[in-house]
């Protein structure tokens, strides 16, 4: 279902400019910006950085993104850090250097460097199996499941297909129920297929921390956030909600930018719970860059960071002919890019209203953080796109705006096959032939109950309800999830004796339909 399905896309919207590659040690000085250079020039850096205000009131004006936070590092110091617009629309308080922004799957760079740590430590190993570590995780194969490892996890090549578990979490199940699901998932092909996955790299996560004997908010705590300084960061919502600077998430609703849901991530921390400020994520850049040092400490092994870095695995290229081939690291996207500087990236969002970008040119010794308190439109790539082409080519190469927004403009809508109404329509049935409980081993249970006039379905352990409309014949759609305005599809199947045997939603992992729950009555 297009609502529950939106993740994958929103996260790995940095790959529009980013081929696969392997870290180039071109050591070329030329100012030439067709080929890679050893570094850019402090004062070419500098003379960039005046255009930035610029390039965010423009963006601004665009979109209308209530708040944006940019930090620029080079050569190990943070050059440039400001924030943008207001935190909330309703208080309008600012937007600061120490606000705090939920990032999204930018988490996933953050959490792999704190799992670094643990390599570097010796307490585990990329390629170990994770098995040991968390033996109540089962995958469909159970030769998968003892052989499959951190890395095959935060690379996304272990063979579970795209954004599962997303709908689970969304209605409402624990991470330990959404990790204990995925045994009934069928599998891709084995470390040779990419499928963006927020609960493989969570089950990683997870089973890390177990090796190392504590939870994985203290595990991010002690490998990163206190070793690092970064003391505005956490990997736990409730901090994030008591951090008196802290950004409210929105969404544009008919060209009005309003606060959205709230979103709680905890039961994905390890791929999209961090909550962190550009002053904390610049120190973060400083580390990546310095290779694992900060300060003159060195915090992560350089090795165990290095792994990170590299490509593990090749992301299939896009539907147009020319589109680039991609690869993904551990938590990061590697690659060569229209500069043709290696670039790590990782784009991160909330559809109810987060979106977030990190890019770094290790070969520049330069990184660029943009965070945004809105819904993804592609202004945070935009913005960093910008900024680098400016320190690296001294102009901008390409109409970045244009091209972002393009990029993100198939991201809304409705499910296309509810674009015309159908003609003649079929009429349902009367809604007691639907009413009642359905469900399956992977989705748990929805009701379908009797409210007002018609009918609502209502979803999973958080009780999530939606009014149905009705479409044609036995199909029903609803407005719900965390895309504002978009309908999705329900269709009933209907046996022998009438009624309502079956209800199917669109999910392209075939677990979608949820059988009739016939009701046992109790023994007098």
């Amino acid at each position: 279902m297009r609502r529950w399905r939106v993740a994958g896309m929103l996260a790995l919207a940095a790959t529009g400019v980013v081929a696969a590659c392997t870290p180039d040690d071109d050591d070329a000085t030329t100012a030439d910006t067709s080929a890679p250079a050893a570094g850019v020039r402090r004062d070419r850096a500098e003379a960039a950085l005046p255009a930035i205000d610029s390039f965010v009131s423009a963006a601004m004006a665009r979109s209308g993104v209530p708040g944006i936070a940019v930090a620029v590092v080079h050569d190990d110091e943070v050059v440039f850090a400001r924030g943008y617009g207001v935190r909330d629309v309703g208080t309008q308080q600012p937007v600061s250097t120490d606000t705090v922004f939920q990032i999204a799957s930018l988490s996933k760079p953050v959490t792999a460097t704190a799992v670094a740590g643990l390599v570097s430590n010796g307490v585990i190993s990329w390629d170990d199996p994770v098995h040991p570590h968390a033996p109540d995780l089962e995958l469909s194969d159970p030769w998968i499941t003892d052989h499959v490892t951190y890395a095959d996890l935060y690379a996304h090549r272990s063979g579970l297909p795209g954004d599962v578990g997303d709908v689970l979490e969304a209605i409402g199940f624990s991470r330990d129920e959404v990790l204990g699901r995925l045994r009934l998932v069928p599998l891709n092909p084995f470390r040779t297929s990419y499928a963006y996955t927020n609960f493989g790299m969570t089950a990683a996560g997870d089973a890390a921390a177990r090796a190392a004997g504590v939870s994985f908010d203290e595990l991010m705590d002690e490998e990163l956030f206190e070793p690092a300084g970064m003391t505005s960061s956490s990997v736990r919502h409730a901090d994030f909600e008591a951090r008196p600077d802290r950004t409210t998430l929105h969404v544009r609703i008919d060209g009005t930018w309003v606060p959205g849901p709230a979103r709680d991530p905890d039961a994905q921390a390890p791929a999209g719970g961090v909550s962190s400020s550009v002053n904390d994520l610049a120190r973060w850049v400083r580390l990546q860059l310095g290779a694992g040092a900060l300060d003159g400490v060195q915090i992560v092994g350089e090795e165990a960071l290095r792994r990170t870095h590299v490509p593990h695995v090749v992301i299939p290229p896009g539907p147009a002919y020319d589109s680039p081939a991609q690869s993904y690291g551990l938590g990061w996207l590697v690659g060569e890019d229209h500069l043709g500087r290696l670039r790590w990236a990782h784009s991160g969002a909330f559809s109810s209203g987060a979106s977030t970008t990190a890019t770094l040119l290790p070969t520049e010794h330069l990184g660029v953080v943009v965070l945004t308190n809105g819904m993804p439109l592609g202004v945070p790539e935009t913005l960093a796109d910008q900024i680098i082409d400016q320190i690296v080519a001294g102009e901008q190469t390409r109409d970045w705006p244009a091209y972002w927004t393009d990029h993100f403009s198939g991201l809304y809508g409705d499910d296309p096959t509810l674009a015309t109404p159908p003609d003649p329509l079929t009429p349902a049935l009367p809604d007691d032939a639907y009413l009642g409980s359905y469900g399956n081993d992977f989705y748990g249970r929805f009701e379908v109950i009797a409210d007002g006039e018609g009918m609502s379905v209502v979803e999973g352990p958080a009780r999530r309800t939606f009014p149905l409309t009705h479409w044609d014949a036995n199909t029903f759609t609803f407005v719900g999830g965390p895309l504002p305005d978009e309908r999705a599809r329900l269709e009933f199947t209907v046996g022998p004796d009438g009624r309502g045997s079956a209800l199917t939603i669109p999910d392209a992992d075939g677990l979608g339909t949820l059988r009739r729950i016939v009701e046992t009555p109790a023994a007098p």
